[in-house]
């Protein structure tokens, strides 16, 4: 409204925001910062999105069954 009848009124306190830079959302597998708003929802690299969940492997030694 103080925009269009010219007058410089100063804001009614509590209303006035402060303007914050958006937090640096990363990839939760590499780690590089996200900039593409559907990555950054979904927390993935547009890589990291394509590639299979990573398995993990033991290699253990164990007894044969019996019979076998």
């Amino acid at each position: 409204m103080s925009e269009q009848n010219g007058s410089t009124e100063p804001p009614i306190p509590g209303t006035a925001v402060a303007r914050r830079p958006a937090p640096v959302v990363r990839c939760r597998r590499c780690h590089r910062p996200l900039r593409n708003p559907e990555s950054r929802w979904e927390k993935l690299g547009r890589h990291c999105a394509d590639a299979p969940a990573p398995t993990r492997v033991y290699v253990i030694d164990q007894d044969h069954l019996p019979g076998t």
